[in-house]
């Protein structure tokens, strides 16, 4: 061994994670830390305690190779941080890992020194890669996706007292947790790191405690939410709603009519029929912005549906969407405005309460549902920025698809939002500007996205709110060129590289 590797293996110290894995798996992976360049003294195996299951062939494992055992009760973790003279803990929960993972991560810390905790890339082990989002906190409590390496700073993990017994076999999820809502700097490191097998071990009763130290930790911060458990390692988190406060749904409307499944129907009178009908939420007022051209019919029969909850605004200028919005914005008397198409239809009754409470999480500024297009496939799951351009994740795929991370069962955060379907605070949407007038017909949600992510808020997107769109029936879909010359000029510089849906 260099000098130079002597010098980086003294850095740094490696926990292999046992918990539920065979001990040939377990090998395996410590061969692998071992390759990368790790001291074998500073590399543990962790294991459980022999109560809970059979310690002697791991214990035999680490012995061929020359490494240590680690029980995992939290003081005992603790004293090794206590008294470790490295500056980063690796923690190693499956695979294989790279032989470059250290001068790849201590690099990557060096670089950014502010940097508490990394996670970063892997491939399967047929070569297909597992690209993982930016810092994500609401994804971290439906699902832990931050990979098979995980690494922090030794001495911010003592300052914030370590690991807790309580968390035993989701000591890092809770870990995460906690370092997130003590607003320690996370990023990922987009390299690959390790190649891992997508079917790893039964990891036996590590889901169940995930489950736990997720309801734990939304208490300690005062959310009051339920946690169910969809599969294994994959929670619905479904948060109480505060105060039951009144949402403003602002639709833009010419009372058109357009063919879906073979029947006429007027689109914003079956919108509004279907939300009245269907959606458990009843606090809301609609916000109607009409053209002049509206039919009278169709405005008597929003009046015998809505009744007191309606509010009528009427649009006698030039279609422009982003202005149309900001009217009913103004009009609207709620404190959540909830932007919404006139070509919907609600598919989940408790679609509202679903972006209510995602709303209002600390740090969301805007929210998004999933929409299917009249044939069942998908046409947004998120928006996705590239190039300067804007898209929709998931786009055109078949229900039950998902991608390795499991972006389609799991509220997260991404680029942005449409507005075909979105939900906003009152006073955020008016902080940021609303809807930029320039942008008349095409990407004004992508701006607002943007400006509500540069106000230091999240825009996130929800699967569990689920809507038909029957996009373009009620507008002409063509994409203007001063539509993506006015976007790119404000924000291409922050568009090139999709960051949070990479394997959409």
């Amino acid at each position: 061994m260099s000098v130079a590797d002597a010098a980086l293996a003294a850095r740094v110290e490696g926990w292999i994670d046992s918990a539920g894995r065979s001990p040939e798996d377990v090998l395996r992976t410590a061969q692998s830390v071992l390759s990368a360049g790790f001291d074998p003294a500073n590399v543990l195996i962790v294991v459980d305690d022999a109560a809970l299951e059979d310690t002697s062939e791991m214990i035999a494992a680490a012995e061929s190779i020359g490494v240590g055992i680690l029980h995992a009760d939290a003081p005992l973790l603790n004293a090794r941080l206590a008294e470790s003279t490295a500056e980063f803990l690796f923690v190693i929960r499956w695979g294989v890992v790279l032989a470059d993972l250290l001068p790849k991560v201590v690099g990557f810390h060096d670089r950014f020194p502010a940097v508490a905790l990394t996670y970063g890339d892997s491939v399967s082990e047929a070569g297909h890669p597992l690209l993982r989002p930016l810092f994500s906190p609401i994804r971290l409590r439906s699902n832990d996706y931050l990979g098979p390496v995980v690494t922090s700073r030794i001495d911010e993990l003592r300052a914030i007292g370590g690991f807790r017994s309580e968390a035993r076999r989701a000591q890092l999820l809770d870990l995460a947790l906690r370092a997130g809502a003590a607003g320690w700097e996370i990023a990922l490191n987009p390299a690959v790191l390790a190649t891992e097998d997508l079917a790893p071990g039964d990891f036996a009763g590590t889901s169940a405690a995930q489950n736990a130290v997720v309801s734990a930790h939304l208490a300690e911060i005062g959310v009051d939410a339920a946690v169910d458990e969809i599969k294994p390692f994959i929670r619905r988190v479904r948060y109480a709603i505060v105060d039951a406060p009144l949402v403003s749904i602002v639709i833009p409307t010419r009372g058109g009519a357009a063919s879906i499944a073979g029947t006429d129907r007027v689109l914003v009178v079956e919108a509004i029929k279907g939300i009245v009908e269907r959606s458990t939420y009843p606090n809301v007022e609609f916000v109607v912005v009409a053209d002049r051209e509206t039919p009278d019919s169709v405005v008597e029969q929003l009046e015998q549906l809505c009744g007191d909850k309606l509010r009528l605004v009427l649009w006698d200028a030039p279609f422009n969407f982003s202005a149309k919005m900001n009217r009913g914005a103004v009009a609207a008397s709620g404190e959540y405005l909830l932007l919404l198409n006139d070509d919907v239809e609600v598919v989940t009754d408790d679609w509202i309460e679903t972006l209510l409470g995602l709303a209002q999480q600390e740090g969301v500024g805007i929210v998004g549902a999933q929409l299917y297009f009249e044939d069942s496939t998908v046409q947004h799951a998120g928006q996705v920025y590239t190039g300067g351009v804007a898209g929709h994740a998931a786009f055109g795929w078949a229900g039950g698809r998902d991608d390795a991370i499991k972006s389609m069962a799991t509220d997260h955060e991404v680029s942005g939002v449409t507005a075909a379907c979105a939900l906003i605070r009152r006073d955020v949407y008016f902080e940021v500007g609303g809807f930029t007038r320039e942008l008349p017909g095409n990407y004004n949600d992508v701006d607002l996205n943007m400006k509500v992510r540069s106000s230091g808020r999240s825009a996130v997107f929800s699967p569990w709110a689920r809507l038909y769109h029957f996009e373009s029936k009620s507008r002409d879909p063509r994409i203007l060129e001063s539509d993506l010359t006015t976007l790119q000029s404000r924000w291409s510089r922050r568009m090139q590289v999709e960051l949070y849906s990479r394997m959409m």
